[in-house]
């Protein structure tokens, strides 16, 4: 199984230059390098402070070169709001700076917010994605893309910038499309899931979703490749830890707002709303692995045991979090609670599924 290390970049407090929250970013990823981690995650979102980071092929070119063993993987590109043809460029020049260390990682996207400001309707971002995909797959495999979409009209182009990592870097998808899901299926495609400050049972709902559409392209529910992200933080004290489930629930309550489309900014500030049915801070507390090392190593195994992940990726810093408080917590998950994980699971490196290859 691999670990990941996940990074949305917030900024709750805009007073916080947006120069530290790169710095603090950047440095988790390099304590994440020297514990062992396999990926650093780097999401994509725009116009507010939820997430500082609108183009982490970018950001993810400046962390190759500042890590040497740590893949670099986008998560998640939003297709609908690029060109394809760029997002090949970019992908190659990234995975050949880096030396092959780059994964892909594809969405849909969910923002209205967004999808207004770059002109693209998000009732049609399902369409656009799939045709974008069909460009992305030709062009990875061929150095070459001709195509006549609904979308996107290609004359024949040479990708003149092709991935070191042949035939395609690996490939993780977020989305619960039915006919997404199948295609990611057939091209061994690997399905990361997230669900915020809800239960384990939330997580197997999910999870029980993408299973059945990748069984009916013939993957068993044993060799399901799955990802799974989860927000973690190591304290002993008890007003920490739920000052950190406070911030779980912060981040949460900015999701449920643009998915909802009845988010509010203030400027770049996107304005917090209880949502109905969240989760108390209890519950928080309960529910996500938050709290002293045996605590949140006993959560992780019980997640880890329900999922059977390939894939466990880590989101340390959220909500607000101090930089140094995130960066002990990171800390105390490599010295402590990382190697409780790996006894009780007899290896981590050893558990889970074998992944598929990307097949074209």
């Amino acid at each position: 199984m691999e670990l990941g290390l996940f990074s949305l970049l917030p900024q709750r407090d805009i007073a916080t230059p947006v120069g530290e929250v790169y710095r603090d970013t950047i440095e988790n990823i390099r304590i994440a390098e020297d514990i062992g981690f396999d990926v650093a995650w780097l999401a994509e979102h725009h116009f507010g402070n939820y997430c500082m980071c609108p183009s982490p092929l970018l950001l993810g070119s400046h962390v190759a070169a500042l890590t040497s063993k740590i893949r670099i993987g986008p998560a998640v590109l939003v297709l609908p709001l690029y060109n394809p043809l760029r997002v090949l460029e970019e992908i190659g020049m990234v995975d050949q700076l880096s030396g092959g260390r780059l994964v892909i990682g594809y969405g849909s996207g969910y923002q209205a917010f967004e999808f207004e400001r770059f002109e693209v309707s998000l009732s049609e971002n399902w369409d656009i994605t799939h045709e974008a995909m069909d460009i992305l797959e030709m062009g990875l495999e061929h150095q070459v893309v001709e195509y006549r979409g609904k979308y996107f009209q290609i004359p024949e182009t040479p990708i003149g910038v092709p991935t070191l990592q042949r035939p395609s870097p690996q490939v993780i998808i977020a989305g619960n499309q039915p006919e997404y899901l199948r295609r990611a299926a057939r091209r061994g495609y690997r399905p990361i899931i997230t669900v915020g400050p809800q239960s384990i049972e939330a997580q197997l709902a999910v999870r029980g979703h993408v299973a059945e559409h990748y069984a009916m392209e013939g993957i068993a529910d044993a060799d399901l490749p799955l990802a799974v992200s989860r927000a973690i933080y190591i304290t002993d004290n008890r007003d920490d830890a739920r000052d950190a489930a406070e911030r779980m629930l912060y981040t949460a309550r900015l999701v449920m707002a643009f998915r909802g489309r009845y988010e509010q900014l203030r400027g770049v500030e996107v304005v917090p709303q209880p949502y109905d049915g969240e989760p108390d801070i209890d519950q928080i507390l309960e529910n996500v692995p938050i709290g002293g090392p045996e605590i949140v190593a006993e959560k992780i195994v019980n997640e880890i045991r329900a999922n059977r992940p390939y894939h466990y990726a880590i989101f340390a810093q959220y909500g607000g979090i101090d930089g140094n408080r995130a960066r002990r917590s990171l800390e105390r998950f490599g010295a402590e609670v990382l190697p409780a994980v790996d006894k009780e699971l007899g290896g981590i490196a050893g558990f889970g599924p074998t992944p598929p290859s990307v097949t074209f």
